[in-house]
């Protein structure tokens, strides 16, 4: 009788002890955040350091980060699809890298009405409640590129745009950039201005039937660096390497190594990872009841063959 007392005395000691262990707060175990980094594409390298990015942002957090994109790059509709299955998964945020800044919008509601926070990164939504959003000033990166190379030029020539995908702020934003500059050159003749999705291969294809157009090129403003490196590449086969500029945006390893090797002339340098970073950063400290401002400016750097040595050292291609 006396064991069973003291059996009855112990277990009800422990359970008035869990009890006081969950209901005061800060000595019941954490909880793991878990939040998915939605991209666009993952064949673009920018998105990767994004990845990067995030991954150790969470690592320094003590959270998960999951990264998703279309499996066909850019592609709206598998986006929307992403992000519905992450509210129904009920992860804690999603960082979101939209694909059509409009078109992302119902699904940035849907979360919304699931109460799951939503941080826009690199690239505006044009609509739905965000908590912020973290990137470079786009326009404004454009512009000085598109100075920089007009500049370079002379003030003067024949000049093809490369542009983004259709829809994308980035790509809306860049393209503003770059013709706000060029009405500061009247000797400037813009021959054409076409997209090409942000993508090598299509910047290729783009420049190689623009070329046989527009065989008089001076100067090609490419809004990414894989448009640019694609544009390289069919500016080479067609014999012209070194009679055309070309000019991108990002600062991705290929870009500066380009530059190194005297193809690309300059590129924008947005600290991919630092975006993501700092993404993953604000939508946690929202959870958590912290104040976070409505934009989180990444600041960037103009990048030419003058201090490119400092970024092959960023990439780990030189010591």
């Amino acid at each position: 009788m006396l064991r069973s007392s003291r059996r009855v005395i112990i277990l009800g000691i422990s359970l008035l002890t869990m009890a006081f262990l969950i209901s005061v707060p800060g000595i019941h175990a954490a909880k793991t955040y878990r939040v998915a980094l939605i991209v666009k594409n993952l064949v673009n390298p920018f998105w990767n350091y994004m990845k990067q990015g995030a991954e150790e942002k969470a690592k320094e957090l003590g959270i998960e980060v999951v990264t998703l994109a279309p499996t066909k790059p850019d592609n709206l509709e598998e986006q929307i699809r992403i992000v519905e299955d992450c509210v129904q998964k009920r992860l804690d945020a999603i960082v979101l890298v939209p694909v059509d800044s409009k078109g992302i919008i119902p699904a940035i509601e849907t979360a919304n009405r699931a109460g799951i926070p939503v941080v826009t990164a690199n690239t505006r939504a044009f609509g739905g409640k965000v908590v912020t959003f973290v990137g470079v000033e786009n326009y404004d990166a454009a512009y000085r590129v598109g100075k920089f190379a007009l500049e370079k030029i002379g003030g003067k020539g024949k000049v093809i745009i490369l542009e983004g995908v259709p829809g994308a702020q980035t790509a809306i934003d860049r393209k503003a950039g770059f013709d706000a500059i060029l009405k500061e050159f009247p000797n400037v003749k813009v021959l054409t201005s076409q997209p090409a999705k942000f993508q090598r291969a299509e910047g290729m294809l783009v420049m190689e039937n623009l070329l046989q157009r527009y065989p008089d090129v001076d100067l090609v403003l490419a809004a990414n660096d894989e448009m640019a490196l694609g544009a390289i590449e069919a500016i080479d086969a067609a014999g012209k390497l070194g009679k055309i500029m070309v000019a991108g945006f990002d600062g991705n390893k290929d870009a500066m190594q380009s530059i190194a090797q005297g193809r690309l002339a300059v590129t924008f340098y947005q600290d991919p990872q630092a975006q993501a970073g700092m993404a993953v950063e604000a939508a946690i400290n929202y959870i958590k009841g912290k104040q976070v401002p409505d934009r989180i400016v990444v600041p960037g750097e103009l990048v030419d063959k003058n201090n490119v040595d400092k970024f092959l050292k960023l990439y780990g291609l030189v010591k």
